[in-house]
Order: structure tokens, then C-alpha cells, then sequence
């Protein structure tokens, strides 16, 4: 039954696509349509069984989805400020996520700002994260950062 509803969600959503990027969509727009977006979400679906991705943890999400305009800004900032002055300094660190958080939606959220790369998420049970940060005249942390990594004095890191 999952597989059947995650494969009519995946037709629905490109055939919808397709027909709302169409003009004046007739019926032969509206089969080919529904044509490849089926064989488009069969294979979505069987990408998704070979990956054995399942969604994991969603600690701290919403609050990072909420603060992502406010780090966009404040890393282009950031990035501005190091390119006129002149005074920015890169640092290369390891961080721990939060209890909770998915590693892949996490390094996708935090490497959002301009000052901000990740560079590694690695595979096993440690959901430790590499990062390349700008910091220029910003003390701390970015907002994201804030709610996606643990606390330094949380490892004992300091």
C-alpha cells in the first residue's frame, strides 16, 4: 500500500508539473504527461528501494526551515564584508548535530548560508559534521548552526 501511494504521489506531482508548465495543454499533451510521469515515479520509487533511504530524525527542522532567509542574509553579509575588507578568516571545525537530527537534511541546511561549506558528512554513528566557516566580524555561531549543532561546552570541546 506504501509503495502505491508514494508512487501515485510522485505521478500526480510531475503530471501536475507538466501540465502547469503546458500553455494550453490538449489531450495529447495531457497522455504524454501522464506517460512519463509514470515511468518517471516508477523510477523515483525504485531509486528510492535500491537507496534504502528512509526519512530520519527531524529534531531542530522546523526551526532551521524558518531561520533560512535570515541565515541566507546574514551569510551574504558575511561573505560582502570579507571581499570589502578584507578581514574575513576561514576555520575549518568538526561539529556534532543535535540528538535527533538527520545528517543529509542537516549538512543541506547548514551549508545554505554564503559563509558556510560543508565539506564532510561522514557515514557512521558519530553525526559529526566538517565545516568551512567565514567568520568575519560575526562572532559565534550562524542562526542555523544555533539550532542544528550541539553546544560546545555540551562535548566538552572547549
Amino acid at each position: 500500500m506504501a509503495a502505491t501511494l508514494w508512487f501515485l504521489a510522485w505521478w500526480t506531482g510531475l503530471t501536475g508539473l507538466t501540465l502547469v508548465l503546458v500553455s494550453v495543454p490538449g489531450p495529447v499533451e495531457v497522455a504524454v504527461a501522464g506517460a512519463v510521469a509514470a515511468g518517471a515515479a516508477g523510477l523515483a520509487h525504485r531509486m528510492r528501494h535500491v537507496a534504502a533511504v528512509r526519512p530520519r530524525g527531524t529534531e531542530g527542522l522546523l526551526r532551521a526551515l524558518v531561520l533560512l532567509l535570515p541565515a541566507a542574509l546574514g551569510g551574504c553579509a558575511a561573505l560582502t564584508r570579507a571581499l570589502a575588507g578584507g578581514a574575513g578568516r576561514g576555520e575549518l571545525r568538526r561539529v556534532r548535530l543535535r540528538e535527533g537530527a538527520d545528517p543529509g537534511w542537516a549538512a543541506l541546511l547548514l551549508g545554505w548560508s554564503a559563509d558556510t561549506c560543508v565539506v564532510d558528512v561522514p557515514d557512521g554513528p558519530d553525526p559529526d559534521v566538517v565545516l568551512h566557516t567565514l567568520r568575519c566580524g560575526r562572532g559565534g555561531r550562524g542562526p542555523l548552526e544555533r539550532v542544528l549543532v550541539r553546544r560546545p561546552e555540551a562535548e566538552g570541546e572547549r
